[in-house]
């Protein structure tokens, strides 16, 4: 380890606004290192990613339609911690910092605790990083069952959002129904509707605006479909496909649920 400080203990204080979550992963060390902290495992979870495994590396992640993030690392001693901060996240503001750090546990599991925000001005953005919180949970929650079901495998991802002229529970409403996936409950074997792209699994969670399946068409992977209102309401899809051919199902399917979401919804448009 090195000698700075984690930022999963820094000090709570006006200037500092962190995301601080974390979650039980089934591996060794080294197996939950490859998932959080190379550009191919963060893949499984996150998002595309590409991470130059050194201290002032670059960081760079694909969060799709809402573009690219750089970043630099900032430390990298595996198989325990893995820190980088992001300076061009917007104009003229402080570095954003994520961590996480890997720590095993005597059953054959690893502790991942996660930790992302700002240490300076933070309370002039801290709308900001709680907007991040919710996907950072949700992140998590997804490498808990890429690693209980698709351990080491790479994966090719799936991000598409569009912007509805409805409210978020009317969208959330209208996209399950299209979908024939209303009253769908955990546990629950489910086929999406004639006509829309091929989902068919098992779900995982039903919250509110979101759906988790693991599916295992169009190819074995973890599908999420959601609503949310940031300045306009959206409904999302972000998906993992695993195995040798993740990526390929991906790159097919990505312009499938594109073109479906434009068609069901014309009064949608891309974000």
């Amino acid at each position: 380890m090195t000698a700075s400080p984690l930022l999963a203990d820094h000090p709570d204080g006006p200037d500092v606004v962190l995301v601080r979550t974390s979650t039980t992963v089934r591996g060794t060390p080294e197996e939950v290192w490859w998932a959080v902290a190379t550009g191919a495992g963060l893949g499984t979870w996150f998002v595309p990613a590409s991470v130059q495994a050194r201290v002032g590396g670059a960081v760079v992640t694909d969060h799709g339609p809402f573009g690219h993030s750089h970043g630099t690392v900032t430390a990298y001693d595996e198989p325990h911690r893995f820190a980088y901060e992001e300076r061009e996240w917007g104009t003229e503001v402080p570095p954003w910092r994520t961590e996480i750090v890997v720590e095993p546990v005597d059953d054959g599991t690893c502790r991942v605790r996660l930790t992302s925000g700002l240490t300076e001005e933070g309370d002039r953005y801290r709308a900001a990083v709680a907007g991040t919180e919710e996907g950072w949970v949700a992140g998590l929650r997804n490498l808990v069952l890429a690693r209980e079901h698709f351990p080491g495998q790479p994966a090719g991802g799936v991000f598409v959002v569009r912007g509805v002229a409805a409210s978020r529970e009317e969208a959330w409403a209208a996209l399950l129904g299209a979908l024939g996936l209303h009253g769908a409950r955990v546990g629950d074997e489910v086929l999406g509707a004639a006509g829309a792209p091929l989902l068919a699994g098992v779900v995982e969670e039903v919250g509110p605006t979101n759906l988790l399946v693991r599916t295992t068409a169009p190819a074995p992977g973890l599908v999420e479909l959601s609503a949310h209102t940031w300045q306009t309401t959206s409904l999302l899809l972000h998906a993992h496909l695993f195995g040798p051919g993740g990526a390929m199902v991906a790159q097919a399917e990505r312009p499938r649920w594109d073109m479906w979401l434009h068609a069901r919804f014309p009064g949608a448009r891309p974000v």
